[in-house]
């Protein structure tokens, strides 16, 4: 009989929702347990589980954490294990998820009875020391994703299982390389978004961001960047302070940024992050944000695609003047705001079509493994088996896996269809 049996529960063949379950003898525990973010929709959810024994949670974005309170609608008591910060920045999101599903008019399957439950029952973990699961002896390592972000490696009856969740081998300005200093495993689940692709260098990008800002500024105008609340907007604050200017945060990242403070020892250096900060500007009120459209600015806002948040109102103020930019640091999703605005020009906000004049750019700031990361990390673990996740392009991976690299991989599409070891 199978001692343990792997299924896919979402992020099977696409980004989001992710959510794998392992049963390893008695004990079911899952690896991540996420949403998957439509553009002006209802999230997706994950196959439904029942009898969970524990939840090991790689790192706090929604697609990874965003579905754990409906673990809670009828229990009380499922441990939730996650490094110190994951648990601060899961709050902020979730609650934000709530109020942002209220002003769309949908209904999450939790509430705030159900978030305060999985907060409870959080227990912290550290990188590198070992616990357990029952009979499951479960190790976390820096994944060099976001602050607090792990992989999992599990043990289990001579066979070992290494989860990557979300990582990334480049060292960014706010948190260290993934530590890949893991002995050989069994059998490799990771993500590959970028299976396919490689990310420009990162100091090329920075170059980029810091001459978009000169020349709006010299040209008097309105500099706006928009991220994501969580990590991308602090390294971008990161990399502003290297021109010695005053510029404004705005959005759910001021209270991302505290809770960085507050975790100071998950910070690559802290004593830049400290200066960084010292050059920020913490946008307070309504009045102060008609205060900054109105004279030359740099403005850190959310949301990283446009879909809601400040940016709105700064695009709605300025969107007629040549001399300001908008600036993306990511990928943009199909059937975004910022999607829309790349492609055509034009922004929809509070159902009123936007022709935007200002300088629009799309940088590449992403905190994901390149190609050439996930293979590199292949070659390390030398697993002998792969299943790749959290990706579009899962089968076409797995096939390259088997054929070009000669290694047995899978990509497991149905949320019903099992691997048994």
């Amino acid at each position: 009989m199978s001692k343990i049996s792997i299924r896919v529960l979402g992020a099977n063949t696409e980004v989001g929702r992710s959510a794998i379950m392992v049963q390893a003898g008695d004990k079911r525990i899952l690896l991540d347990y996420g949403l998957k973010l439509i553009p002006k929709k209802e999230p997706l959810y994950p196959e439904e589980v029942d009898d969970v024994d524990a939840v090991l949670l790689s790192h706090a974005h929604v697609d990874h954490s965003g579905a754990i309170p409906t673990l809670f609608r009828g229990r009380d008591d499922i441990p939730i294990y996650g490094v110190d910060v994951t648990k601060d920045l899961m709050e902020l999101l979730l609650y934000d998820s709530i109020k942002v599903a209220k002003r769309r008019g949908y209904q999450l399957r939790y509430g705030p009875k159900e978030v305060k439950k999985a907060l409870k029952n959080y227990r912290p973990i550290e990188y590198r020391v070992p616990f357990r699961i029952g009979d499951v002896r479960v190790i976390a390592y820096d994944a060099g994703h976001i602050l607090g972000s792990a992989m999992f490696r599990l043990e289990f009856d001579g066979f070992s299982i290494l989860y990557t969740g979300d990582f990334n081998l480049r060292k960014s300005r706010l948190v260290p390389p993934a530590d890949t200093n893991i002995s050989k495993v069994d059998l490799l689940i990771t993500e590959s978004t970028y299976a396919f692709r490689e990310h420009p260098p990162r100091k090329g990008q920075e170059r980029l961001l810091k001459k978009i800002v000169l020349e709006t500024m010299k040209n008097k105008g309105l500099s706006v960047i928009a991220g994501f609340a969580i990590g991308r907007l602090a390294e971008i604050a990161l990399v502003l302070s290297d021109l010695n200017i005053k510029f404004f945060l705005d959005g759910m990242a001021k209270k991302s940024a505290k809770i960085t403070e507050e975790h100071r020892d998950r910070v690559r250096n802290f004593r830049e992050f400290r200066r960084a900060m010292e050059a920020t500007i913490f946008v307070k009120s309504w009045k102060m944000r008609r205060k900054i459209v109105n004279k030359p600015s740099v403005v850190l806002t959310t949301s990283g695609m446009l879909e809601g948040g400040p940016v709105h109102f700064y695009l709605k103020e300025k969107h007629e003047d040549e001399r300001s930019s908008i600036t993306l640091t990511g990928y943009q999703i199909e059937g975004t705001e910022g999607r829309k605005l790349l492609e055509t020009g034009e922004i929809t906000i509070d159902d009123e079509d936007i022709e935007v004049d200002m300088r629009v750019s799309q940088l590449n700031f992403s905190a994901h493994a390149s190609r050439s990361n996930i293979l590199e990390l292949i070659k390390t673990v030398s697993p002998d088996m792969v299943i790749p996740v959290h990706g579009e392009e899962t089968e076409g991976f797995a096939e390259e896996l088997r054929k070009t690299f000669n290694i047995a991989s899978v990509s497991l599409e149905d949320p019903y269809e099992e691997i048994r070891i």
